[in-house]
C-alpha cells in the first residue's frame, strides 16, 4: 500500500510540475493554498519518517523547484530586497534560533514542525510570490479564483450547520468522531476561525469585480456577498465576523467617494452599537458546537484573562528571548500554581495560547514579537502605498486595498486565536503580502527610474524588465 501511495505522490508532484510551467508562478501558489485548504493532512499524507508527507507539501517542493529554475534562466524579474523583506528574514532567523537553541524534539518534533510547516512554508510562498509577474488580466484572474473559492467556503460551512453532508467535499469534514468544532461551519480545515479568515480573504478578492461588471454582474455580486455573509455566520466566531466586517467596512469606505464616508461609517457604528445593546448576552453564550453547551461556550470569553496572564508572567521571567519557539506547552504548566492573583489559572493547563502576540510575547520574548510587528506595519504601509498610487493600474491599487481588508480581519482574529497555529493561515497572509510588496516594489523600481539610477542598464535608462 505504502509503494502505491509513494507512486501516486510522485505522479502528482510531476503533474504539478507540468500545472506550474503551464500556468506560471501565479496559478502555482493557487493550487498550493487550494490543497493546503482542501488536500491536506486529513485528505492524504504519507507516513514517511517523522514528518509526513501531504499533497501540498509535495506540490510547495514543484513549486519553489520552478521559482528557482525560473530565476535562474531569467524568467522573472529579480527584485532588490526591501525593508519588509529584511524583517521577514530576521524574524524567521529569530525564529529558528529559538527553536533549535530549546528542545525541538519535544512531544514528537512538535516544535520543529510547527517552524518548518506554519513558518518556513509560508515564508519560501512568499518569496514566490513578491517575484511574481503580474498584469491586469492576471490579477483579475486571482481575484475571480478567490471569490469562488469564498463561495465554494461559504455553502459548504452552511451545509455543514444544516447537517446537508451531500453538498460537503471533501467528505471527511463529514466525521462526527472529530469532535472539535463539530456542528458549526468548520470548511476543509476542520476550523472555523481558519474558515471564517479565507471567507474574509475571498470576499474582499471578489469585491474588486465591481468596477468590472456591468448591472447585472454587479447584482450577482450582492447575491454573492450575502453568501459570503451566511457563510460567516455559519462560522458562529465572534472574531470572524468582526473580522469581515470590520475589512469590509475598510475597503468601501476607502473606495467610496468621500461624501459617502461619514454616513457610511457612522451608519455602521450605529448598527455594531444597536447589535452590542441588544444582543450582547446572546453572543457571549450562544451553542456553537454539537458537543459543547452554550454555557461551556461562554466560559471561552472568561479564559482569555487566564491565559493572558500566564503568558504575561512567562515573560516577565524571560522578557528578551522567551522560553523557546514551540515550548508554550512545555513551559506554562510551571506557571498555573501562582496564588498571587485572583484567577483560577489552572483553568489554562490544556490550552494553546489564544492570542499571537502573546504568544510570541511568551515564546520568543521581545525580540520576536516586535519583529513581528514591525513586520505588520511594514506590509500595511506598503499596501496602503500601493492603494494611494493614482497613477498606478487599477490591480495595483486594488491588490493593496484587498491586503488592507485583510489586515483587519488578521488581526481581529489574531487578538482571539492562535491564527499562526491554523492550517494555511500563514500561507494565505504570507502569500498575499508577497503580492502587495511586488506592488511596492515595481513602485519604487519606476521611481528610481526616473530618478536616473542605474537599475538593468545605464544611468537614466529604463529597466531592462517592465
Amino acid at each position: 500500500m505504502e509503494i502505491i501511495l509513494a507512486i501516486a505522490a510522485l505522479v502528482a508532484l510531476v503533474w504539478g510540475a507540468v500545472f506550474f510551467r503551464a500556468a506560471g508562478l501565479l496559478g502555482g501558489c493557487l493550487l498550493v493554498l487550494l490543497a493546503g485548504c482542501c488536500f491536506g493532512h486529513p485528505f492524504f499524507n504519507l507516513p514517511v519518517g517523522p514528518i509526513p508527507l501531504t499533497l501540498d507539501r509535495l506540490l510547495w517542493v514543484a513549486l519553489i523547484g520552478l521559482f528557482l529554475v525560473a530565476r535562474r534562466l531569467g524568467w522573472i524579474e529579480q527584485k532588490p530586497l526591501g525593508a519588509a523583506d529584511w524583517t521577514l528574514i530576521a524574524f524567521t532567523a529569530w525564529l529558528t534560533l529559538s527553536t533549535l537553541m530549546h528542545d525541538w524534539r519535544w512531544d514528537g518534533n512538535q516544535p520543529l514542525a510547527t517552524l518548518l510547516f506554519f513558518y518556513l512554508m509560508p515564508v519560501g510562498m512568499y518569496f514566490v510570490a513578491r517575484e511574481t509577474p503580474l498584469s491586469e488580466r492576471s490579477t483579475a484572474v486571482l481575484f475571480a479564483c478567490m471569490g469562488l473559492f469564498g463561495l465554494y467556503l461559504a455553502v459548504t460551512a452552511v451545509a455543514e450547520v444544516q447537517k446537508q453532508w451531500w453538498l460537503v467535499f471533501p467528505t471527511y469534514m463529514a466525521d462526527p468522531n472529530v469532535e472539535e468544532f463539530f456542528g458549526r461551519g468548520r470548511g476543509p480545515m476542520l476550523n472555523p476561525i481558519g474558515a471564517g479568515f479565507y471567507l474574509s480573504a475571498c470576499l474582499f478578492a471578489a469585491l474588486m469585480w465591481w468596477p468590472r461588471l456591468g448591472r447585472a454582474g454587479r447584482a450577482a455580486l450582492v447575491v454573492a456577498v450575502v453568501v459570503f455573509v451566511a457563510g460567516a455566520w455559519a462560522t458562529a466566531t465572534r472574531s470572524v465576523w468582526m473580522g469581515m466586517a470590520g475589512g469590509l467596512m475598510l475597503i468601501v469606505m476607502l473606495a467610496a467617494r468621500k461624501s459617502w464616508r461619514v454616513p457610511l461609517v457612522g451608519g455602521a457604528l450605529m448598527v455594531g452599537v444597536l447589535l452590542a445593546a441588544t444582543q450582547w448576552e446572546r453572543l457571549l453564550a450562544f451553542k456553537r458546537d454539537d458537543h459543547l453547551s452554550a454555557q461551556e461556550a461562554a466560559r471561552s470569553v472568561e479564559l482569555r484573562p487566564i491565559l493572558a496572564r500566564v503568558a504575561w508572567n512567562m515573560f516577565r521571567d524571560r522578557p528578551l528571548a522567551g522560553c523557546g519557539f514551540g515550548q508554550y506547552l512545555n513551559t506554562h504548566r510551571d506557571y498555573l500554581a501562582d496564588r498571587s492573583v485572583d484567577l483560577p489559572l489552572e483553568k489554562a493547563r490544556s490550552y494553546i495560547q489564544h492570542n499571537v502576540f502573546l504568544s510570541l510575547l511568551a515564546e520568543t520574548g521581545l525580540i520576536g514579537m516586535t519583529l513581528f510587528a514591525a513586520l505588520l506595519a511594514l506590509w500595511t504601509r506598503d499596501a496602503w502605498r500601493a492603494w494611494r498610487r493614482l497613477d498606478a493600474p487599477p490591480s495595483t491599487r486594488q491588490l493593496g486595498l484587498v491586503f488592507l481588508g485583510l489586515m483587519v480581519a488578521y488581526l481581529c482574529n489574531a487578538m482571539f486565536h492562535e491564527m499562526s497555529q491554523i492550517a494555511t493561515v500563514n500561507m494565505l497572509v504570507l502569500f498575499m503580502a508577497g503580492l502587495a510588496c511586488h506592488m511596492a516594489q515595481q513602485r519604487q523600481t519606476v521611481v528610481n527610474a526616473k530618478n536616473g539610477v542605474m537599475l538593468d542598464g545605464e544611468p537614466g535608462e529604463a529597466p531592462a524588465h517592465s
